[in-house]
Formats: structure tokens, C-alpha cells, sequence
């Protein structure tokens, strides 16, 4: 991010108020220099929200969501992070640089862009006024007979194409669209010099952001005609990898907890009409990493819900692995008999549905390890058990690997021990040497932890000097790199909102609302000299650990060296 545009950034942050715009969401009631709410991200009724009008943050001591008004936006309106720069700065009347961070650099400008997305609205009505005349007649039909009624049609914008060659090219330009902004977005095609509609002839499937934003078009083919869909081609304003079918419905579905993750729009649609919340759908691809990562912002958890034959399987496979590679915990639905989330839904209803089992990822994995064997064939149940172990290699919990072990030892007849050498795991051996002395009240296995977390906040809160505290001092990645910022007087604002590792911001977060801190200065310097104390310790007494875990292997004078060096480190802590 360059220096002008993260000065721009710092006089946004300083023109909105973060307590106002929070308080838009959550009430609020002031304590102190902080304002305290219900949390709107998590369940709870003892307010642990809190609003920091000196530091203009937010925090949650319940969920540990926090951030700054850049932050909270993204994570109420779920936006990424321009798009809820654009808002900040639309309310505070400020022009976002062109050379800003994220901008497309496209040579589209805001107006044109816009203006695609107002042809796409007026595209979206006229498509969806055409499907109740008779031009429209054959597509209206065709959704008839997929089991929509028109309350259906009105909800998800459905509509129809003509089947001339330019009845929407010339009603957009009459509205007074020039040409080349329609091409440009993807609503016409021009061939030997001639302009056509993009969508002839075809059920029209309306694509919207999380913002109510036409982004594009589906069209289903009537008939045998090919392609059976057709997708918007990759514009300004759309790109298939990056978007989602329903989103904009999903995004208003808070409570929910999970997104039901289908292929097309048709699965969207009649699992919608029954019931089912939270439903999305790739656009005519295989599940992208941009995808997840665009559905990592609205729901912790994804059920994968692909069609139940062969394919629909082997895609669900490879969605897995690229949701794990985003750290997105999925459970995958897997329908009977090869049925359809369409077909089943419209037989079984909403409660089939939600009796319908959900595997996790491992447990589905070693389930379609199965496909193509015979298990009561000897060579075919080795086979079996050697592709389980393998996927049982990626089991790091070690309870969850106990389960499926469990379950594999007994399909298998497999010992368990032989099953872990086979996925290279082993037993812990029982340590043979005697482990040092510590003292009753030896630090606690957090307690580095909490002091590097206090000396941090007392760092941001400017009670103590900054030379009281050195880098060197700081074990984790995360608060080393806040502290660097913190000592050096640079912006760590505008880290935190950028900070895509969630894990890593939620330490600083937790770092910079550690509490309590003491007011008075003195007690302030107290405080940090019994961290870094804390500190010392506790990197002793891990070398102390590290020494004793390897003595084992020693030989005598080394084992004596190395008793003496856990002796010193012992009487060093002590000291």
C-alpha cells in the first residue's frame, strides 16, 4: 500500500466516527472512554462488545472480532476491504484515490462502472418483463414445468431473453446506453461489424452481489440448443471465479451459520423455494480458491451439496481440497441413488433435507476411498486401508484420528498399532530420565502469553517507556510485528485491517485489549518489569525442557553437561 493512499486512509478514519457508525448496528451505552454493546457477530445477552473512542477500535472479549471502521464494516455488510472503503468514504464525502489499493487498474473509471451496473439493472427488468409475453411464453414454461410458481420467478428476478437477434441492444441504447458500454459489459457482441444480443432465446438467471448489484447474467438454453448455459463473459463488474449465485440473499442470512455450497442455479433455486437457507452456487465452474475465500466471509462453515453420481462426487472431492487449503471447514451432503439437491428436495421436502446425513471431510474422503472396491476381497480391503491411511496422514487432531481409527481398525481387522505406523505415526514413548524440579508456583503453560499481551497494550496505551521493551522480547510472529510498529511510531491500523490471517489478527487484537492495565504510571512500570520476568522464565524453562527431552540419546559426559546447564538455567530463573 503506498504512503499516500495509507494517508488517505488515516484522514477516512478520522472523519468517520467509529461509535456513531457502530451504534447504527448495536446500541451502545458509554463507560469510561468505551462504549459497550451486544455483540452482533456472536449469541449473547451480558454485553462483551466494546467501542475504544481514544483508539477508535472495536473489540469482542466474548468472539474476539475487532478492528477498525474498515474492519467493521467488512464485517457487517461482509464487503471486502475497498468496497467498504467506498461506503466509509461515500458517507464522508470523500473521493477515493484512483491509485488506491484493490482499484482495478482497467481504465474504467467509477462513472462507467456505474453506468455497466445500471445497464445490467435495466437489462435484469427488461428480461424479466419479456418473460410474461408470449415471446417470453416457452421460457415461462420451462420454469413452470421445473416446479416454480410465479411468487418463485418474482423472488430470484428470473426472466427470458428474445429470441431475435437485438431486442435488447435496441432497448438499451433507446434508454440511451451507447454500444460500446454495453459490449463492454458483456450484453452485446459485435461480428462483422454488426451488433448482437449476448442472450438469445434463453431462461435468464440474474447474477447479484451481497450489495443488490447486477453483476451478470445466466441463460438457460430452451430446448436442445448448446451451450446449455451461458454465463456473462468476464467484464469490468463480473468475473465468474470471484462470484457466487444467491449471494445476495445468503448475505442477508446471518443466523444461519453455515452456506450450502450446489452447481447451478436451478439446485439454488428449488432449495431456496423449499426452505433451505443459505444456499449458493458456483457460476459454471469448479469451485474456485477465490470462491472460498469469498465464503469464508459469510459463514465459518460450508455443507457441500453436488449432485450424488460419479461426478458429482469427484467434484465434491476436489471442493474439499480447496476449502481445507483455505482453512474452511466443510461437511459434505451425499444424496441417494445419484439424486440431484433438485430432484430430492422436490420428492423429500425440507425436513428430508435436513434429515440428510452430513459427513465431515475425512470421513468423507475415506468414504469415496471405497468407490471401485470390493471389500470382501482381500487384496481390494488393503487397498482400502493403505488409502485411508493416507488420508488420515492430514489428521493432525489427535482425538479426531482416534475416531477413525477406531472405525478403520474395525472395518479393516487391522490392528490400530499397525495403522499407525502405516499413516508414520507413533505412540510418545514414556521419558526415562527424570525431569527437573520446577517451583510451586512456576509460571503457568500461557502465562508468556499474557505478558507479551500486557506489554503490548501497555505499549499501545503509552504507559510505559518505549525502551523499557525490545523486540527480542516478543516469542510470537504476530506481536513482534506489533510491537515493532508500536515501537517505532509507525501505523498499525492499517496493518490490522489488511492482516488476511485471521488467526495472527486475532492475537493482536487480543493483545492490544488485554486488561487490566493499571492508570498510574509507576504501577504501569511494575507491571511490565513482571512480564519480562514471566518472559525470562519461561524461555528457561523451555530450554531446561529441550536439554531434558534429548538426554536420552546422550552420552555420559554429555548427560553431565547437560545436567549442568539445566542446574544454571534453574538458579537463573530463580535469581
Amino acid at each position: 500500500m503506498d504512503g499516500s493512499f495509507q494517508a488517505w486512509l488515516d484522514e477516512l478514519r478520522n472523519r468517520v466516527s467509529l461509535e456513531e457508525v457502530v451504534s447504527e448496528y448495536v446500541p451502545l451505552k458509554q463507560k469510561g472512554r468505551r462504549y459497550w454493546g451486544c455483540c452482533p457477530f456472536h449469541n449473547e445477552k451480558t454485553p462483551s462488545f466494546s467501542v475504544d473512542t481514544e483508539a477508535q477500535m472495536y473489540y469482542c472479549f466474548g468472539c474476539h472480532k475487532g478492528g477498525t471502521v474498515i474492519n467493521f464494516v467488512m464485517d457487517m455488510e461482509r464487503m471486502p476491504f475497498m468496497d467498504a472503503v467506498r461506503l466509509l468514504a461515500e458517507r464522508a464525502h470523500m473521493e477515493v484515490p484512483v491509485s488506491g489499493r484493490g482499484e482495478r487498474r482497467d481504465g474504467v473509471s467509477r462513472d462507467e462502472r456505474d453506468r455497466m451496473y445500471d445497464a445490467n439493472r435495466q437489462a435484469a427488468r427488461y428480461f424479466h418483463t419479456l418473460l410474461w409475453t408470449d415471446e417470453g411464453a416457452e421460457a415461462l414454461n420451462y420454469l413452470y414445468g421445473r416446479g416454480l410458481n410465479d411468487k418463485d420467478i418474482r423472488r430470484f428476478g428470473l426472466g427470458a431473453s428474445p429470441k431475435g437477434w437485438d431486442g435488447l441492444y435496441r432497448h438499451l441504447t433507446e434508454q440511451g446506453f451507447e454500444p460500446e458500454l454495453l459490449e463492454k459489459v458483456g450484453l452485446i457482441v459485435r461480428r462483422d461489424g454488426r451488433a448482437f444480443d449476448m442472450f438469445r432465446g434463453r431462461a435468464i438467471f440474474p447474477i447479484i452481489d451481497a450489495r443488490g448489484r447486477v453483476l451478470g447474467f445466466g441463460g438457460r438454453a430452451m430446448g436442445d440448443a448448446q451451450p446449455k448455459y451461458l454465463n456473462t463473459a468476464e467484464t469490468p463488474i463480473f468475473n465468474k471465479r470471484n462470484g457466487l449465485y444467491a449471494l445476495n440473499m445468503a448475505a442477508k442470512e446471518r443466523s444461519v451459520g453455515h452456506l450450502v455450497l450446489v452447481e447451478g442455479y436451478m439446485d439454488t433455486v428449488s432449495l431456496r423455494k423449499h426452505g433451505v437457507q443459505g444456499v449458493v452456487a458456483t457460476l459454471g465452474t469448479a469451485l474456485t480458491q477465490e470462491q472460498a475465500k469469498l465464503m469464508k466471509r459469510y459463514a465459518p462453515e460450508i455443507w457441500i451439496s453436488y449432485d450424488g453420481d460419479p461426478p458429482g462426487q469427484k467434484a465434491a472431492l476436489r471442493a474439499l481440497d480447496i476449502l481445507d487449503a483455505e482453512g474452511l471447514p466443510a461437511k459434505v451432503i451425499d444424496y441417494p441413488a445419484g439424486m440431484d439437491p433438485d430432484d430430492f428436495v422436490k420428492a423429500n421436502g425440507l425436513q428430508g433435507f435436513e434429515n440428510l446425513t452430513r459427513y465431515d471431510s475425512t470421513t468423507y474422503r475415506m468414504l469415496r476411498a471405497r468407490d471401485g472396491l470390493n471389500l470382501d476381497i482381500q487384496d481390494d480391503m488393503t487397498q482400502y486401508a493403505l488409502k485411508c491411511c493416507r488420508i488420515l496422514k492430514n489428521v493432525k487432531n489427535p482425538v479426531e484420528l482416534e475416531n477413525h481409527l477406531r472405525r478403520l481398525s474395525n472395518e479393516t481387522g487391522y490392528d490400530r498399532e499397525i495403522l499407525l505406523r502405516q499413516i508414520g505415526v507413533s505412540a510418545p514413548a514414556q521419558a526415562e530420565t527424570p525431569r527437573r524440579l520446577r517451583r510451586p508456583d512456576a509460571p503457568q503453560e500461557n502465562s508468556e502469553d499474557k505478558a507479551e499481551q500486557a506489554l503490548i497494550a501497555l505499549l499501545a496505551r503509552g504507559r510505559i517507556p518505549t525502551d523499557m521493551v525490545a523486540l527480542s522480547d516478543f516469542a510470537d510472529p504476530t506481536r513482534a510485528e506489533l510491537a515493532r510498529r508500536l515501537l517505532a511510531g509507525e501505523d498499525y491500523q492499517g496493518w490490522l485491517e489488511t492482516l488476511e490471517d485471521e488467526q495472527a489478527r486475532t492475537r493482536a487484537l487480543a493483545a492490544l485489549n488485554y486488561r487490566p492495565l493499571p492508570a498510574e504510571r509507576e504501577e504501569a512500570a511494575r507491571m511490565a518489569e513482571d512480564c519480562l520476568r514471566t518472559i525470562r522464565e519461561n524461555r528457561a524453562d523451555s530450554r531446561a525442557e529441550e536439554i531434558t527431552q534429548s538426554i536420552g540419546a546422550a552420552t555420559h559426559e554429555q548427560k553431565i553437561a547437560m545436567y549442568q546447564q539445566i542446574m544454571a538455567l534453574n538458579e537463573e530463573r530463580i535469581d
